[in-house]
């Protein structure tokens, strides 16, 4: 069995955002927001309604948000189910952050 690897990240609570920090410097955000209007469809698509959802930004693209599948906090949860689905956010985001980051260093960036 191989052992898993290190994160290349950690992570420092910003309010209720959490910072994704690589060698000293935020690369990455993750919050969570309720629903809200947005456009789909691309330039000059309709306006739709978003269901909450837990969403990552790199700090280089702070206009492409990413929804990440973990489930999302709801006004009835309790205070440790929120808890349990912002860990669940957060280590999802914590792939997508080393994938990315090991893409990187493979292509020598």
């Amino acid at each position: 069995m191989q052992a898993e690897s290190e994160p290349s990240h950690s992570w420092v609570p910003i309010g209720t955002t959490y910072g994704a920090v690589v060698s000293e410097k935020i690369v990455a955000l993750v919050y969570h927001a309720n629903e809200r209007r947005g456009k789909v469809g691309g330039p000059g698509g309709n306006g739709a309604l978003a269901e909450a959802a837990w969403f990552l930004v790199w700090t280089e693209e702070p206009h492409r948000h990413f929804q990440l599948s973990a489930p999302s906090g709801t006004p009835g949860m309790s205070r440790e189910d929120l808890e349990k689905a912002s860990y669940v956010a957060l280590a999802e985001a914590g792939e997508v952050i080393d994938a990315k980051l090991s893409g990187e260093a493979a292509a020598g960036k």
